[in-house]
């Protein structure tokens, strides 16, 4: 559609007391095709019209009875926003200059002298109405152009924000990489300090053996912790990349829990703190569905954050069961936690106190390994803590099943004991198989050995005396998962115990779906391998 034609429906608006005047100018009006035209006789209806049709074009006499033109071109002027363009065309037929001047002075647009030249009358029309199309063109285009800078306005605003936040999250990664950095060598060296200098003095000759056996507490204590810390790092790797994997599976939840419960049991004693670890015997043969490595690590980080923490007075524990959920809780008499630090300790590295001087091993990860390990088990944690009285972690599991049972904890059977057992030790590693070896000398009258898994595989076909198979999983030639595959094709029922440095979450789920019967995490302790060798009839 074309400018003319656009002009032809504007709204125009004739006032004039006198009919003929009108009359003439709505047949000119109807001639040239505009169909949008209406008309006032009496002045004092103007304001009334104005607000109901919002006319584009005002023909206005000015001398009328009631209100005259120049009395309503002030009314318009209270009513019109300075930037809405209402032209008003004068009908006049006094042409005085102090006549023009007034009108002007009061909005008049043009002039129309009495008796009308109607071709003059069609032409300042038209110009009136194409001047108004184009003030409200222009008028949008603002608009647009206003919306535009505002919306650019916003974004540069929320550009800024985000190139802030990104810098202020930079520099505190950054601040974090450094804790991190500082934190990992300590956490590294000071236990290997303790193992190398301890593993020196245990070899003096002016060593007595009082002091060897006070050596070795301490070299297992460093020890333990380096284990301990390599753990958390691999945890919170997984955990981070989302790697970490869920294997429920049947636990029987008081010989679990007294497991924890014997993992710390020192540790208080040693601090002379006391230790309340309450077994609910109400769920002695009670059975539930989980996965008890995320458990273990979740109860374990939580009575280790609270031992670490707890300087006088005790450190309690106890647990409760329902058909749909598993609720564990952690209190401690120690220095609590500020309102301000609650958000702040479960990230990565964080302790209430990170400075250097804090006075507290450890790696600052426990917390937020206990986060994502209940995340994964889509549970909760519920915390309350009041500063220097003590703090009580809640942990709420949901369950997809509890019953009565009558399974042990590792929900392995017990085997009956062998009258003359041999074993077979398949690993590669010249310092491991030599400890195995030493340990198991003292257990069984027969340990053979391999190096890898095919020649594992080999010494099982040539000796069907064989009655256990500790397994190494990573070994040259054919790895241990291979091995255990090929020896259950020929040897179903040999029971075959996976020992190795893969410990990480749903790697023992892993090693059971390859045909192993359980599983010892490295490094291997004499009691891991004692308590496990016992569940197998040897001891």
């Amino acid at each position: 559609m074309n400018n003319d034609t656009n002009l032809k429906t504007s709204r125009i608006l004739i006032v004039d007391d006198q009919p003929a005047n009108i009359d003439m100018l709505e047949g000119f009006f109807e001639m040239e095709g505009y169909t949008n035209v209406s008309s006032l006789t009496d002045s004092r209806r103007v304001m009334e019209f104005l607000d109901k049709s919002q006319p584009d074009l005002i023909l206005l006499d000015l001398m009328m009875p009631f209100l005259t033109g120049y009395e309503i071109m002030e009314q318009l002027n209270e009513r019109i926003s300075r930037d809405d363009f209402l032209p008003v065309l004068v009908l006049t037929a006094d042409i005085t200059p102090e006549a023009k001047k007034k009108a002007l002075a009061l909005g008049a647009s043009d002039f129309l002298t009495k008796p009308f030249d109607l071709t003059e009358v069609g032409l300042r029309v038209n110009n009136l109405l194409l001047a108004r199309s184009l003030m409200n063109q222009l008028k949008d285009q603002n608009l647009i152009l206003d919306e535009k800078v505002k919306q650019r306005t916003a974004q540069l605003e929320q550009s800024n924000m985000d190139l802030t936040m990104a810098r202020d999250k930079a520099q505190a990664s950054d601040r974090l990489k450094t804790a991190f950095m500082q934190n990992i060598s300590h956490e590294v060296r000071t236990p290997l300090n303790g193992i190398l200098g301890f593993s020196k003095l245990l070899v003096e000759p002016d060593i007595n053996s009082a002091e060897k056996q006070n050596f070795l507490i301490f070299l297992e204590l460093s020890t333990n912790r380096l284990i301990n810390t390599i753990t958390d790092y691999m945890d919170i790797s997984l955990l981070a990349s989302g790697s970490m994997e869920v294997a429920r599976r049947p636990v029987t939840i008081n010989n679990f829990m007294r497991e924890v419960k014997d993992n710390f049991s020192k540790a208080c004693l040693s601090k002379f703190i006391a230790f309340d670890f309450l077994i609910n015997d109400s769920f002695e043969a009670t059975c539930i569905k989980t996965d008890p490595d995320l458990l273990r690590k979740i109860i374990s980080h939580l009575i280790s954050n609270a031992v670490k923490f707890t300087s006088a007075g005790a450190v309690t524990v106890g647990y409760s069961l329902t058909e749909e959920t598993f609720e564990c809780f952690v209190k401690d008499t120690g220095k609590g936690i500020s309102e301000e630090a609650r958000e702040r300790i479960f990230e990565p590295f964080m302790q209430e106190d990170i400075s250097a001087s804090r006075g507290h091993e450890g790696s600052g990860l426990g917390l937020s390994i206990v986060m994502g390990c209940i995340k994964l088990l889509s549970g909760e944690l519920r915390l309350e803590s009041k500063k220097d009285i003590g703090s009580v972690f809640t942990v709420i599991l949901p369950l997809c099943d509890v019953k009565k049972s009558l399974e042990t904890s590792s929900g392995k059977p017990t085997h009956a004991k062998e009258k003359t057992p041999v074993l077979l030790v398949a690993e590669d590693d010249d310092a491991n198989r030599l400890f195995l070896e030493v340990v198991l000398k003292k257990l069984v009258p027969t340990v053979l050995q391999a190096t890898n898994g095919k020649e594992a595989v080999e010494i099982c076909r040539a000796h069907p005396e064989i009655t256990l198979v500790l397994m190494d999983i990573k070994m040259p030639v054919m790895d241990g998962l291979e091995a255990t595959r090929e020896i259950k094709t020929f040897r179903k029922d040999l029971p075959v115990i996976a020992i190795t440095a893969y410990a990480m979450s749903g790697d023992e789920q892993k090693f059971l779906t390859s045909g192993c019967d359980d599983f010892i995490p490295k490094p291997v302790t004499v009691n891991s391998l004692g308590n496990k060798l016992k569940v197998y009839g040897i001891n």
